[in-house]
């Protein structure tokens, strides 16, 4: 994989682009000017896009950030208490359908799971298609389609880049004007907590007081008086005026450009500094980059690997000296497994029609008997929800419900010790009488037995 050395970040302003560039020097980020000038004034959003571009020579090294106003996008913030964050996205992202006011193919959409105490949230964005597609086109017509990196709220390209210094002030609101009105953004202890907008209409101090009424703790106490600000936002609360990171926070002195202040072009700059944002637009499903994916546990265990290998490198060179004897070792094993091949063949057959034996044998023992499960199933399934199909194979129980809450549902499954890993595997939908249909699966307590069915 090319490591980027550029990032350029576009703040998508109809009225007015704002572009920012980040250049890596030293293994670290600072400001650089754009190698162009433009005016655009008067062109539609996607043709400014196209002739910022069109100035850019394609670079592998290069990232093109799009950040967006809060104006063009959705927000909901969906709670989900008896799942965890990974489950609740993905009841989300299956069940997309119910949560947005747009047909799910009209709208580009992306989700983030996180806990708020032991509450678990999901904060669910979406955003037109007619609005971000003629945008996209005008990057792959210019030859830059495989350096666009994040398509993400601004705002959350500001929460990566107060993230980027240990001296952020955390959790925190700050407050920024886009357009005609304010945008105030919420930055958690773990990681960006959506936006909302305040009218222009009404004085920002009377707009935050009446937002900070129905917003949940600690932001309803903190959103009456924001600590950061984006551009001159800071004159517009004269007797709390939030302050600009780049002058608040000294890490973020070499990033933050001539103007010593964040813009919302950094912000979208900043995009680029994650290799991760909580949301992003794109088609599909989206995929952690592998060290991401990669458990505390495996760290620790490569680390430790790591040691071992290093205090043995010594060994190396002993290693070298015996490269040729294992090689012709090799060579001999390869002949006799080619002489061994029909006998090992035929001990794995022994060895499989053992296992069955085996299985045959415990099939009652270690398996929870059917009607066990019948009557867990009926006594904890609410009376408003029935069962539409049933199948048991194995140590598996596949579940297909109609009627009501899956979640609810759900909840109550779990509360059996014969039930384990209860999870959803289709997408909630609804009829026309409001009822949720839905399948789940379910592990069944030390279940290693033959296969059973029942519809």
């Amino acid at each position: 994989m090319v490591r980027e050395r550029e990032i350029t970040g576009i703040y998508l302003d109809e009225s007015k682009l704002d572009v920012f560039c980040l250049r890596r020097q030293l293994g670290k980020w600072s400001s650089v000017e754009p190698p162009y000038k433009f005016d655009d004034t008067g062109r539609s959003l996607a043709e400014q896009v196209k002739g910022i571009l069109q100035a850019i020579h394609p670079s592998r090294r290069r990232r093109i950030c799009l950040a967006l106003p809060r104006k063009n996008l959705f927000l909901r913030e969906l709670s989900f208490p008896q799942l965890e964050p990974d489950e609740a996205a993905n009841a989300v992202r299956m069940g997309i359908g119910l949560h947005i006011h747009l047909k799910p193919d009209e709208v580009y959409h992306d989700q983030w799971a996180f806990k708020r105490g032991d509450e678990t949230v999901v904060l669910l964005a979406y955003i037109p298609r007619s609005f971000l597609d003629p945008v996209l086109r005008a990057v792959h017509e210019t030859g830059h389609g495989k350096s666009l990196g994040p398509i993400s709220p601004a705002t959350l390209g500001l929460d990566i880049l107060l993230r980027s210094s240990a001296e952020a002030s955390l959790p925190c609101v700050s407050l920024g004007r886009q357009g005609d009105g304010w945008c105030v953004s919420l930055h958690g202890v773990h990681g960006w907590e959506g936006s909302h907008s305040v009218s222009d209409e009404e004085d920002v101090s009377m707009g935050l007081q009446k937002l900070a009424q129905h917003l949940p703790s600690p932001f309803s106490n903190l959103a009456m008086a924001p600590v950061y600000a984006v551009g001159d936002s800071g004159a517009a609360i004269p007797d709390s005026p939030p302050k600009d990171p780049c002058s608040a926070i000294k890490d973020l002195l070499n990033i933050c450009g001539p103007e010593g202040r964040v813009t919302w072009g950094l912000c979208a700059a900043s995009l680029g500094l994650s290799s991760y944002p909580a949301i992003s637009f794109q088609e599909g499903v989206r995929h952690k980059p592998f060290l991401l994916r990669v458990k505390p546990y495996q760290f620790v265990v490569g680390a430790a690997v790591a040691a071992m290998i290093l205090v043995s490198g010594f060994q190396g060179l002993l290693l070298q000296q015996r490269v040729h004897s294992v090689h012709k070792m090799e060579q001999e094993a390869g002949e006799l497994q080619e002489h061994l091949s029909p006998m090992l063949n035929t001990q794995k057959q022994l060895e499989q029609i053992e296992n069955q034996l085996k299985d045959m044998g415990d099939f009652r023992v270690e398996r929870p008997p059917e009607l066990e499960v019948l009557k867990a199933i009926a006594e904890l399934t609410p009376p408003q929800t029935w069962i539409k199909n049933f199948n048991l194979k194995k140590d598996r129980l596949k579940v297909t419900a109609e009627g009501g809450s899956a979640v609810k549902t759900m909840g109550k499954w779990r509360q059996s010790p014969l039930f384990l890993e209860v999870k959803l595997i289709s997408p909630v939908t609804k009829d026309r009488q409001q009822r949720e249909r839905f399948t789940v699966e379910m592990k069944l307590a030390g279940g290693k037995g033959g296969a059973s069915s029942g519809n």
